[in-house]
């Protein structure tokens, strides 16, 4: 994945010694070394994460369901753990996610890489940055930082940093509801299925493909 973003590192390079005044003003040429991360779906359209990779780390075991407090994710997961780097100097934040409708059972995975100038960073146990994973309709995928409402939106799910539209991976579509005894709090959701499916949908920048 990092070969992807080769050439994209030198122009996002810019970006990070700019809008990543905060981080730096602070913390000097210090990158982040923790991080803690949310998760959040809407609460029409939950999700189950497939797998989340940061800088080529696996975050945890996998599928687990996402948050549904797609207002404040905050009350979702949130884990404290190592930030690995590739080399000494490298200063992208390559995040890869795969993910899966529960409704509908289709499968979706994203990549973005951000400089990490552009995250919350803060001293917690060590230079830590902040990331909330967002999973929309369609395969929209968005990551936010720091938990302050956005301004533009006003939700809390934190300062908008990028988003993009998930590509379909057919392959891995799959009926999570023939597995609500092998995975923690599916059984549950799926006994509210008539509550969450009268949630009216949230909008979505992105389209159905592949479906």
């Amino acid at each position: 994945m990092r070969g992807l973003f080769a050439i994209a590192r030198a122009a996002v390079f810019g970006i990070a010694l700019t809008g990543g005044a905060f981080a730096m003003g602070i913390f000097g040429e210090s990158r982040p070394t923790n991080l803690t991360f949310n998760d959040a779906a809407h609460q029409s359209t939950p999700i189950m994460i497939d797998g989340l990779t940061i800088n080529g780390k696996t975050m945890g075991a996998f599928p687990t369901l996402a948050s549904s407090s797609w207002l404040n994710p905050r009350g979702g997961g949130h884990t404290l753990t190592d930030l690995p780097w590739e080399s000494e100097d490298d200063q992208i934040v390559d995040v890869h996610t795969e993910w899966t409708e529960i409704e509908t059972g289709r499968a979706y995975k994203a990549d973005v890489s951000v400089p990490w100038g552009e995250l919350h960073v803060e001293d917690v146990v060590g230079v830590t940055a902040y990331m909330t994973f967002v999973y929309g309709r369609n395969g929209e995928f968005m990551l936010f930082t720091n938990a302050e409402p956005d301004p533009k939106s006003g939700q809390h799910n934190g300062r908008e940093v990028t988003r993009v539209c998930g590509q379909r991976t057919p392959s891995r579509d799959q009926n999570y509801g023939l597995r609500v005894n092998e995975i923690p709090g599916l059984g549950r959701l799926i006994d509210r299925r008539d509550q969450w499916m009268a949630v009216p949908d949230l909008e979505s920048n992105c389209t159905v493909e592949g479906a």
